[in-house]
């Protein structure tokens, strides 16, 4: 009975290590480290398009410009032309180019206005997600040490485990040991468990009084297992 309550010791080191498996791979911090740094990518991403977008108007804004000086010379140069012109329908023509030029050159200033708006617009939205990428990094950074912290406890719990799971396997006959790996690697549920009343806590099914009773009247060289799930029982 002593060596089946060491077994029982193995098992629920055997056990606590399962959890801490399982634990250290669905991490809290895990998840929040996940969903910062997917911020983040968004944060990037809207930052890129933005740029784009900035980018474009300013280039539509130097083309407006580009043409605007092309219209600047033209009237320029048809102002001059009038000035040695006669001919009242030559300057009629050269009256209709002024006004024709004027007029693009008016449309391009009411373009170019908007444009300014609009790369305005661009202009704070780039710096505004700025700061929010360096704000999302700094929630990101504690969101790493927070991880690590979470994962160096882990590691820590598992050395402890271990170490006391080496202690207690030395106390147990090799030939015990090699059954409970036998069965517990046919399992999804503990090789060993006790009895908590008539409750076995391997499958958490009940015994009854004969099973009982016959598990208490089971030989010295027998190892008693449950009737329900076949596990080894500390009765």
């Amino acid at each position: 009975m002593a060596s089946l309550k060491q077994l029982l010791e193995l098992q629920r080191c055997d056990t606590a290590l399962l959890q801490l498996k399982h634990h250290l791979a669905t991490l809290s911090e895990r998840t929040n480290l996940t969903a910062a740094t997917t911020v983040l990518n968004g944060f990037n991403k809207e930052l890129v398009a933005v740029r784009a977008q900035l980018k474009v108007a300013q280039h539509d804004i130097e083309l407006i410009e580009i043409d605007n000086k092309k219209c600047e010379a033209s009237i320029a140069k048809y102002a001059q032309q009038l000035k040695t012109i006669i001919a009242p329908r030559e300057a009629e023509a050269l009256q209709h180019e002024i006004t024709m030029a004027t007029a693009v050159r008016s449309a391009n200033d009411d373009r170019e206005l908007a444009l300014l708006e609009v790369a305005e617009q661009f202009d704070r939205q780039q710096i505004e997600l700025s700061n929010q990428i360096i704000k999302q990094n700094e929630v990101i950074e504690q969101a790493t040490r927070a991880l690590a912290l979470a994962i160096e406890q882990c590691e820590q719990s598992k050395l402890e485990v271990e170490a006391k799971r080496i202690t207690v396997s030395a106390m147990i006959a090799p030939e015990l040991i090699k059954l409970y790996d036998l069965k517990k690697n046919k399992r999804t549920t503990p090789a060993v468990a006790d009895l908590h009343r008539a409750t076995c806590q391997s499958c958490h099914l009940d015994l009854s009084t004969v099973e009982l009773s016959a598990l208490k009247k089971c030989p010295d060289d027998v190892i008693p297992e449950c009737p329900n799930c076949d596990c080894y029982l500390v009765v």
